[in-house]
């Protein structure tokens, strides 16, 4: 469906470029994801309005947090929703301080 993109993702310690915003619209999205080098941390929470923040697990039930090693390769779908008027935040951070990560991915299907 969608061409394969890779990202680097520089070590937490540098402050910044350590983490891919991947919030969406509602609805299903499936991606398959390969970790070519490091660890990525995969992040999915809905907000909490009295909190004013995402820290809530995910209404739809997906797991607040999946971690990929070198060489794993993974088809996550995120079924993703509005809560507290505000949409799911989606992320996936290095997983390492000290070391970059590097991954592909690419958009597999996606229902409203």
């Amino acid at each position: 469906m969608e061409e394969e993109k890779t990202v680097t993702l520089r070590p937490v310690l540098a402050l910044h470029g350590y983490a891919v915003d991947f919030s969406q619209g509602p609805g299903r999205t499936t991606y398959r994801f390969c970790v070519k080098s490091g660890e990525i941390e995969i992040h999915h929470h809905s907000y909490d309005m009295i909190a004013g923040f995402w820290c809530l697990p995910p209404e739809s039930g997906d797991d607040e947090m999946k971690v990929l090693h070198t060489g794993d390769e993974a088809e996550i779908t995120f079924n993703s929703s509005i809560h507290d008027y505000e949409p799911d935040y989606i992320v996936i951070t290095n997983h390492h301080y000290g070391k970059s990560a590097v991954f592909s991915y690419s958009k597999v299907r996606e229902t409203a």
